[in-house]
């Protein structure tokens, strides 16, 4: 994560900002937190929504606008939509106090959409919400009264849309009117502000929050697990609570879960696993299966009991945004070594994203029908998730469900080895039971291993590189192709390529035949201009260079299967498109598991995914 701004020199203060003081730059600021209270406050106060979200810290800079979390990490690339609005402002430099949350459609905060949308890298519904302004153009705004840091506040926010950043109004009415309003809105609960304070970092007085029903954050104890539920989830989590040093049982959740989180909980609570209890005082819990507590769970409750346990618990989710004790116990397990054993990885994927299982079953069901027609009896590679690892699978398969086949081969180097195949979508789920992501096949069928049905090129841009260059390339190697008789459909990966697909006729020629003659085309287009393409895989090479890869051809290669989805964020697939998508200006992560087929694409692209199978089918061979 970015680390946080050091303060520099003042670039000037406007004096005309009541109670502004010129200042340098300060950096991230410790936030001003509201104190929790049973009752809303008397006398001249102001009110505000409290929303359920991530509070956000927005800063911008004649170099860059940051969005800072609670723990002060730089969470800009996750809020991109809102860094972008935000770099809209006239100010050189500001910071802005907020929340970032997703409404749903009665317009109220949704923490659990805010988590699925943020899992799922999708931005769209980012709203952050500013409440108050510390710094702008060279002035400390922090000692001033809070009512004319909003006044402030209000004409600086006129200059922006109101798509992704927006004013949090406050309100000036009686404070039991305004809690009652809310609570009948079913939101959250209120803050109430001093009108007259300055902005102090930490827990403060002159600001009240009170809760239609209470939330708070517990560490994660243990989970108990669904039996026989495949894939794997939980049924209820064990919850704790931290008092003076000691970690105290604070009870059980079993209610608030959306499906899709029982799945990642499970797989996500997997790396932290334990053989004891990490309670300082034991309680008998006979099925928990005990777990480092440092997953923090937001936990909204009605009450406590005289024994500090907990009334009708319901989980909201994790919070993300408090995560550092996390990771530094996740850096000190991977320290002691990996759960998944070195011979089973072929390659780690450290900055890998990945979707939930149930998200990726859900997935297959939609799109089995057009995948397998790519894919099914095909050997295939696969790219694994499981222990909190990303990685490339190799060696030994984990138990197998009967509904995916094995295929004993022998390599070239030697020796014998197991490939996966499927044929149907029980196989496909089978897949996603062990963990597979990405699925990379072959360009055989099981039916004839030694003879290839499919020659790809895979035309892969280095740093740089436009992709109008890969666009160009494609179209040219279309027609070089059929100088010689074949043809050819494109097909996006997900990444930043293309590739070229050439469907080959039935025993047509050996997997060293399309290797040598998919070798001879990619040098013949690449020596018609040498500083733009290359055929080597080395990286420095590659650099500004377009990379036409023909080693994807060959006995035992593969390049990632048609309608795998990556392990990237928003989830984009390996998507068939036609020639004229490509021209038209297609993107290479133009398809993604949301929407396969591309229904919410422009007019231009939206035939694209109904399309292109007939399109390849016609121009095959």
């Amino acid at each position: 994560m970015a680390k946080r701004p050091v303060q520099r020199r003042a670039t000037g203060c406007n004096r005309a900002v009541p109670g502004s003081t010129p200042a340098p730059y300060p950096g991230f600021i410790e936030p001003c937190l509201a104190t929790p209270r049973a009752q809303v406050p008397r006398g001249h106060w102001i009110h505000e929504i409290k929303y359920d979200g991530y509070r956000v810290q927005a800063h911008r800079t004649a170099e860059r606008t940051a969005l800072y979390t609670r723990r002060g990490y730089d969470w800009r690339e996750r809020f991109a939509g809102i860094a972008v609005e935000l770099a809209q402002l006239s100010a050189r430099e500001l910071i802005l106090d907020g929340e970032v949350v997703v409404l749903d459609a009665r317009g109220v905060s949704d923490y659990h959409a805010l988590q699925n949308d943020l899992a799922s890298g999708c931005t769209d519904r980012l709203v952050y919400f500013a409440f108050d302004l510390l710094y702008l153009g060279g002035c400390d705004l922090r000692a001033d009264q809070l009512i004319e840091r909003k006044r402030q506040l209000q004409r600086l926010m006129a200059e922006l849309p109101t798509r992704h950043v927006r004013l949090s109004r406050h309100i000036e009415a009686d404070a039991a009117a305004v809690l009652k309003q809310a609570c009948a809105m079913q939101l959250e609960g209120i803050v109430s502000k001093q009108r007259d304070s300055p902005y102090r970092s930490g827990r403060q007085e002159s600001w009240i929050k009170v809760k239609c029903i209470q939330t708070e954050t517990f560490p994660i104890i243990a989970f108990v697990e669904k039996l026989g539920a495949s894939p794997r989830r939980i049924a209820s989590l064990y919850l704790g609570r931290w008092d003076q040093g000691r970690l105290l049982y604070a009870g059980k959740a079993q209610t608030g879960f959306k499906q899709p989180m029982l799945y990642d909980l499970r797989e996500r609570l997997d790396p932290y696993i334990r053989p004891t209890s990490p309670l300082s005082v034991p309680v008998a819990k006979p099925k928990a299966t005990w777990v480092e507590p440092v997953l923090p769970a937001e936990i909204a409750y009605s009450a406590m009991t005289a024994d500090k346990l907990l009334r009708a618990p319901v989980f909201k989710g994790i919070r993300d945004d408090l995560l550092s004790a996390t990771l530094t116990a996740r850096r000190n397990r991977r320290a002691s070594g990996p759960r998944v054993p070195k011979e089973n990885i072929l390659q780690l994927l450290p900055d890998a994203v990945v979707p939930s299982k149930l998200q990726l079953a859900a997935y297959w069901h939609t799109v089995a029908a057009r995948a397998l027609k790519y894919l099914a009896r095909r050997p295939l590679k696969l790219v694994r998730h499981t222990h909190d690892t990303t990685f490339y699978h190799k060696g030994q398969l984990p138990p197998v469900p009967p509904s995916v086949h094995q295929l004993r081969i022998e390599k070239r180097e030697g020796g014998a080895g197991t490939r996966l195949w499927v044929e149907d979508l029980d196989g496909l789920l089978g897949l996603v039971a062990i963990g597979a992501v990405e699925l990379h096949s072959w360009n055989s069928t099981v039916d004839d291993l030694e003879h290839p049905d499919l020659m790809v090129f895979d035309l892969d841009p280095g740093a740089d590189v436009p992709f109008e260059w890969v666009r160009e390339t494609a179209c040219t190697l279309r027609q070089r192709l059929q100088v010689e008789g074949l043809s050819s459909w494109p097909k996006l990966t997900g990444g930043n390529g293309v590739h070229v697909m050439v469907p080959l006729a039935p025993r047509h020629m050996s997997h060293d035949e399309a290797h040598r003659l998919s070798r001879e085309l990619a040098e013949g287009l690449a020596a018609t201009q040498p500083d733009r393409f290359t055929t080597s895989a080395a990286l420095h090479e590659r650099a500004g260079r377009l990379f036409i890869d023909y080693l994807r051809n060959g006995r035992g290669t593969t390049a990632v299967a048609t309608y795998s989805p990556r392990a990237r964020p928003g989830f984009p697939i390996a998507a068939p498109t036609t020639w004229r998508a490509l021209e038209r200006g297609i993107l290479p992560d133009s398809f993604r598991m949301a929407d396969p087929f591309g229904r919410r694409r422009s007019h231009a692209a939206a035939a694209v995914g109904t399309t292109a199978i007939t399109a390849s089918k016609k121009q095959a061979p």
